[in-house]
């Protein structure tokens, strides 16, 4: 019983989390996420637009949060969110900088992973993925 009061509360976490981020700041156009994306912008030379930037972001930090919240898709969107937040990271190392924001993208990579941890399927044998070496005769 306590892994999953553990487990819904690592998915609680991160929905809250991708949610407020998304609504409050990428989709509102919050100042400081128009400026982070202007770097981002700048830093790919203009090839991909600010708001492509914001507003594409936002909506995949979205899809990932409602597969997270969903039962039998949890996974799926665990790894989702899991693989963008490396993105986030090398964006804020190599981009934007530490900060709370970084510190943010470090936690919501790290649940994800964690919840894929504890929710991976075992064998009963431990050696099932490898050969045994001693013959039945």
């Amino acid at each position: 019983m306590p892994k999953k009061i553990s487990l819904f509360m690592i998915r609680l976490l991160v929905l809250l989390n991708l949610f407020y981020v998304a609504i409050f700041f990428k989709f509102a156009g919050a100042p400081f996420s128009i400026e982070a994306c202007n770097k981002m912008s700048n830093a790919v030379h203009g090839l991909v637009s600010q708001p492509v930037f914001r507003i594409g972001s936002g909506s995949i930090e979205r899809l990932g949060a409602i597969l997270f919240l969903i039962p039998r898709t949890a996974r799926l969107g665990a790894a989702i969110i899991a693989v963008f937040m490396v993105g986030a990271l090398l964006s804020h190392i190599f981009v934007l900088g530490y900060g709370w924001f970084f510190v943010d993208a470090l936690a919501t990579f790290a649940l994800p992973c964690l919840y894929l941890f504890l929710t991976r399927k075992r064998s009963d044998n431990p050696l099932s993925g490898v050969a045994s070496t001693a013959q039945t005769n």
